[in-house]
This record gives structure tokens, C-alpha cells and sequence, in this order.
């Protein structure tokens, strides 16, 4: 798929009009908008759509704007003692909310989505490997784990991740390719 094509839309079972909340951490950038891209189909499906993030992703993305709701859960991009925050502010979320299913994107809105526990099935979407030496390196490799064996399925953007996800202990990985953002025109 080229770099301007648009990501594959995510189809559902017919007749199936459940609920799916969409978590993501920061994002400026691609993750946040396949995340819009994903609700986008999803809607379209017939499913009701519930995008939990921090409040800029929602400005940045208008989630809403592609038939959405919105709920601020503010993950940032790297591990801070607000994690805790997160984890309980998701908790609440998701049980005021009442979803089918959980869909995380990326390491850090996985680690949070685990620690909450949902009561239904949880997706994550692996879209980077972790780069980071050192300590950091070794919290992320660590928390890779966490999501991998928490996760009812990995979805990875590449075949490494999918590896990697299963090395850690996911029971369930495939590959899912996340087709890069469109380009703007020059």
C-alpha cells in the first residue's frame, strides 16, 4: 500500500452493532490518526465508538467528527507517576461506558488498558518496537511484557512485532499493517 493511500477500513461481522472503545496516548501524528481511521470504519459499520485519549488527541483528531464520542483519559507519552491516574480515570470510563470490546493503540494507552482490567476482551495494536536503552529501555521491555500477556489478541503493524509479541507471551498475535498517514498535497 502506498504512502498515500488510505488505511484499510476494519470490517465487522454482519448484523453486529456493538460497542468498541479506541484508547491512545499522546499522539501528534500517525497513531492518532489511525485511531480516527479506525472509528471512522467502525461507525460506518454500525458500531457505536467510544475514543478515550488525551484531551489534544481529540483536538487534534476531532474523533467526534467522524461519529465518535469522546471520554479524556490522559496517558502521556512516557511513564510519570499520573499513570496511576490514568489506569483509574479508564477503570471508571469503561465501566460508566459499557463496551463489547477494548482496542488499545501503542505501548503506553496497552499498559494502561491492562492495569485497568477490563471486564471484556482487550485488543492491542502494536505500532513501534521499543528503541530505548538503559533503564528506560528495560521499563519499556518490561511493560512490553505486561501488555503482551494481558492482551486477549496483539495486533502488530510489522512481522517483527508480531514476533516480538509472541516471544513475550501473547497468546493470540497477528499481523495487522497500518498503512502510513496520507500526505498532503504540495
Amino acid at each position: 500500500m502506498s504512502a498515500r493511500s488510505e488505511p484499510v477500513q476494519p470490517s465487522l461481522p454482519a448484523g453486529w452493532s456493538g460497542s468498541v472503545a479506541l484508547l491512545l496516548a499522546s499522539s501528534t501524528g500517525g497513531v492518532g490518526q489511525h485511531v480516527r481511521s479506525v472509528a471512522r470504519g467502525l461507525v460506518a459499520g454500525g458500531a457505536s465508538v467510544l475514543v478515550c485519549g488525551p484531551a489534544a488527541t481529540q483536538e487534534q483528531f476531532d474523533f467526534v467528527g467522524v461519529g465518535a464520542r469522546f471520554q479524556p483519559v490522559e496517558i502521556p507519552a512516557s511513564p510519570t507517576p499520573a499513570d496511576a491516574r490514568a489506569v483509574l480515570a479508564l477503570r471508571r470510563v469503561l465501566a460508566a461506558a459499557r463496551v463489547d470490546v477494548v482496542h488499545a493503540h501503542g505501548l503506553r494507552a496497552g499498559l494502561v488498558a491492562v492495569l485497568a482490567r477490563p471486564a471484556v476482551p482487550l485488543v492491542v495494536t502494536w505500532h513501534n518496537a521499543v528503541l530505548a536503552d538503559g533503564l528506560r529501555g528495560g521499563m519499556s521491555r518490561l511493560a512490553e511484557r505486561v501488555v503482551a500477556r494481558g492482551a486477549r489478541v496483539a495486533l502488530a503493524a510489522s512481522s517483527d512485532l508480531v514476533r516480538r509479541a509472541a516471544a513475550l507471551g501473547a497468546t493470540d498475535a497477528r499481523l495487522a499493517p497500518v498503512a502510513a498517514p496520507a500526505l498532503p498535497v504540495p
